[in-house]
């Protein structure tokens, strides 16, 4: 695997092994039960969802967030922003909205807005463009552009224990392009002061209501960390914007694509600052820009190496070292990354922004291969379509076999492996470019790693994940009311409505509605 696509991986780790107590142990679920599985592993085998089924779904999932997740206050600094999680048992109290202090709580926001703009490329509604406009790009545009003056690094509130920043994640005096982990104004609690009960906050932060009663943990002030994977959420945000924005004949759109390429700029050069170019960072300023030298450093998905791939899969029942412990993935950013940022290299210097034949089968191989860890972890049920397992809960395979089955239950509580609503949705959407770049190269199977083949099946397996994918996540909708981080992880997870979730399975309809379309995510938009 690419050094750069490390990146994700290893700032996730870096922040939960910082933050131990982000992850709640085991306990019972509550009095009032839960949706059972029952309720919804057999939608899948419904017929797909028509045209008309997908958009009215796309919009109930879009206006729950609106409604429900987005931070709508006129007055408000935080005027557009999207919070990661909701508990739903608090819904309307002071503490309903959740953030993480050492996680990368702004990136769901991010990819609700990659979110709006497929949904505008494959629908047309001004109502995706709006809430994307209007509400989602200023706030990130602000928080790009005016980092400098907005953040500081000239007073750390956090508790005497807390360990710093280092280079990739501490915030430098005076830098544009910086977006913390969480920055309110007493509208969120704090995840990981909630569980521990210590006012403090657990990393370098500015704290509004330190030295102050604050029975709640509200969070009031900003962070003055960030991470390499959050400014990939946030450049793959920026990319889709500008693409959506820069050809309008609209003056406001003009002026945002304006804004949108001086995030992509100051994004970029603050991640040189922390780490070194890192290609989903450099595509959207590169494009915008204009740039071809700059978009040398973006793998244009060319390279022939793309044809023998290498991912959580292989690595785990293929080519793993005796011994060696594997994690499964926990997200599908990777494959996301890949896409966006070989995007914007093809559409500045080809002006065309199919995706090479190369990178196309490796879409088509992690799309279809990432899901087979849950696969095989079913051992003694089918797996639901568009289900895979919670981010924050790890299986991990060694010499070629899972550690544990899901008839072997695990833990205190005897419960199987919770499935959440990232990973799943997430590679829903992969299943959907998957889908269109088998359309475009009808042949492509056959010009793949010969020595682990794809199966016939692809194609069938693909439109079964992505299809029976948005019928089981319409039924866990109906069921709950809400997309749950997961599902019967017990608390709190279970009872947080996450924007991540609605954000990829939003994208996952987009492509759905383009497949129907005979269209293709990469064509120019509407």
């Amino acid at each position: 695997m690419a050094h750069w696509l490390k990146i994700a991986f290893g700032t996730l780790v870096f922040a939960l092994c910082a933050t131990p107590l982000a992850i709640a142990q085991d306990k019972p679920l509550p009095d009032k039960p839960l949706p059972a599985e029952a309720t919804w592993n057999t939608a899948h085998q419904k017929p797909p969802l028509t045209m008309a089924e997908t958009r009215q779904f796309m919009k109930r999932l879009a206006q729950f967030v609106l409604d429900n997740h987005m931070k709508r206050a006129e007055r408000s600094p935080q005027r557009g922003m999207i919070y990661e999680y909701l508990d739903v048992r608090r819904k309307g109290q002071s503490d309903q909205f959740v953030q993480g202090e050492a996680l990368d709580t702004m990136h769901d926001g991010a990819w609700f807005a990659v979110s709006m703009a497929a949904a505008y490329h494959a629908t047309g509604d001004n109502f995706y463009k709006e809430l994307l406009t209007e509400w989602q790009l200023p706030f990130y545009c602000k928080m790009l552009n005016q980092s400098d003056q907005l953040f500081s690094v000239g007073r750390n509130d956090a508790r005497p224990t807390a360990q710093p920043w280092d280079r990739e994640h501490g915030l430098q005096e005076g830098e544009k392009g910086f977006v913390p982990y969480f920055w309110d104004d007493g509208g969120s609690v704090s995840l990981e002061r909630r569980l521990d009960k210590n006012p403090q906050a657990i990393r370098p932060s500015l704290d509004n209501l330190v030295g102050k009663p604050n029975p709640q943990f509200l969070l009031d002030g900003y962070s003055q960390g960030s991470s390499n994977h959050l400014a990939q959420d946030l450049g793959a945000m920026l990319e889709t914007s500008y693409l959506l924005l820069y050809r309008s004949p609209i003056e406001d759109d003009k002026r945002l694509a304006t804004e949108v390429a001086l995030a992509a700029k100051n994004l970029h050069e603050c991640r040189l600052r922390h780490h070194g170019p890192i290609p989903m960072c450099v595509a959207p300023a590169a494009f915008a820009m204009a740039n071809a030298e700059l978009m040398k450093n973006v793998p244009n998905g060319s390279d022939p190496r793309l044809f023998t791939p290498s991912n959580h899969y292989t690595q785990a029942f293929i080519d793993f070292r005796p011994g060696q412990r594997y994690s499964s993935p926990g997200f599908a950013d990777n494959e996301q990354y890949r896409y966006y940022a070989a995007l914007g290299h093809n559409l500045l210097v080809k002006k065309d922004g199919t995706p090479p034949k190369p990178l196309a089968y490796s879409l088509i191989y992690d799309a279809y291969t990432e899901r087979l860890f849950f696969d095989r972890y079913y051992d003694d049920a089918r797996r639901s379509a568009g289900i895979n397992r919670f981010d924050l809960y790890p299986l991990y395979a060694i010499d070629g076999q899972l550690e544990h089955l899901r008839s072997q239950r695990r833990g205190p509580s005897n419960r199987p492996v919770p499935a959440g609503s990232r990973l799943g949705p997430q590679n829903m959407v992969v299943c959907g470019w998957a889908l269109q770049l088998l359309r475009k190269y009808p042949d492509i199977l056959t010009e793949g790693m010969p020595e682990q083949p794809l199966p016939a099946d692809v194609e069938a397996t693909l439109t079964r994940e992505l299809s029976g994918g948005l019928r089981t996540w319409e039924a866990i909708f109906d069921a709950y009311g809400y997309i749950p981080t997961s599902l019967h992880r017990g608390e709190p997870w279970d009872h947080f409505s996450d924007s991540g979730g609605y954000a990829h399975l939003i994208n996952a309809a987009a492509q759905w509605i383009l497949l129907q379309q005979g269209k293709a995510d990469w064509e120019p938009s509407l």
